[in-house]
């Protein structure tokens, strides 16, 4: 069930990266549309879900990606940019079917649609924060990114906003939830009380107040001296989330999920690595000779 449901946010994302795409002028979102529906279809994948509808999402990737993302540049660039949205809607039929009808994917009758909710809105917010890390933590000048480019600062902004946002989802999916009763004081303010893995709920709680900060010093950081040094908590924010992860999911002993967590874990300390001893912002500087 949180396959089918992961597979299906992706789709829905891609669909509305793919409507801001139609002029055909960003690569960047070309590409997120490609790897957002490709993902899509590897979860389906493994979800035992896929249908013959998802053919309509391999052409939207294959369309708003080839035109947008590869700068593939045919005859009626707009109209077939518009076609592959449209297509892509049109893929998110079979993942909407998955999702209502409970006994569809494996293991979806024992599962509370809530709780599959809050499960695949964790890993949404995870991913959301560890890219957001991923594309703040580089040297200015050095990496190939090249410093951080207005297209690519806004997708860092983008996915801080997203985990925000799926964070949300997850607190009031628990809440909802009928599977672990919990109240709206455990949530976010008692989480060590909780009946269900109170010690991993607690990570849970310190990564919200890490992400909060986080947030807000990047809000504030035209009026916030300092803001740099709260903004490294996105650290803080992406360990804490990976042991809530581990020690609260219930897919946390899955292939799929050990893979997901150790390709996470393993990008954010290569991309450390690169900023801090590969790229060191501070290097030392010819002293100019005195005339």
């Amino acid at each position: 069930m949180i396959l089918s449901l992961d597979a299906f946010a992706l789709v829905g994302a891609a669909a509305i990266v793919a409507a801001f795409t139609l002029e055909g002028q960003s690569p960047l979102q070309g590409w997120t549309v490609a790897c957002l529906g490709t993902s899509a279809l590897v979860l389906a994948m493994f979800s035992n879900t896929m249908s013959p509808l998802d053919l309509a999402t391999a052409f939207g990737v294959v369309l708003c990606g080839g035109i947008a993302g590869a700068g593939w540049n045919p005859r009626g660039k707009q109209a077939l940019l518009a076609l592959g949205l449209i297509i892509l809607v049109a893929g998110l039929i079979p993942r909407l079917v998955d999702v209502l009808v409970l006994g569809s994917p494996a293991g979806a009758a024992s599962t509370s649609l809530p709780w599959a909710m809050a499960r695949a809105a964790g890993f949404v917010a995870f991913s959301s924060a560890t890219g957001a890390v991923l594309l703040g933590t580089r040297s200015p000048a050095r990496l190939p990114v090249g410093g951080l480019p207005a297209r690519l600062y806004a997708f860092h902004r983008a996915l801080g906003i997203t985990a925000i946002l799926a964070v949300a989802v997850h607190l009031i999916s628990l809440w909802l939830d009928t599977f672990v009763r919990f109240g709206w004081a455990q949530l976010p303010l008692v989480p060590w009380t909780a009946s269900y893995r109170h010690f991993a709920i607690t990570f849970g709680f310190l990564a919200l107040i890490s992400l909060e900060a986080t947030a807000s010093s990047g809000v504030l950081r035209r009026v916030m001296p300092g803001w740099r040094t709260v903004h490294l908590l996105a650290f803080a924010t992406f360990a804490l989330g990976l042991v809530h992860g581990i020690l609260a999911g219930r897919d946390s002993g899955s292939p799929l999920a050990i893979f997901f967590y150790i390709t996470a874990l393993f990008a954010v300390v290569l991309t450390l690595l690169r900023r801090y001893l590969l790229y060191p912002t501070h290097r030392s500087r010819p002293k100019r000779m005195a005339n």
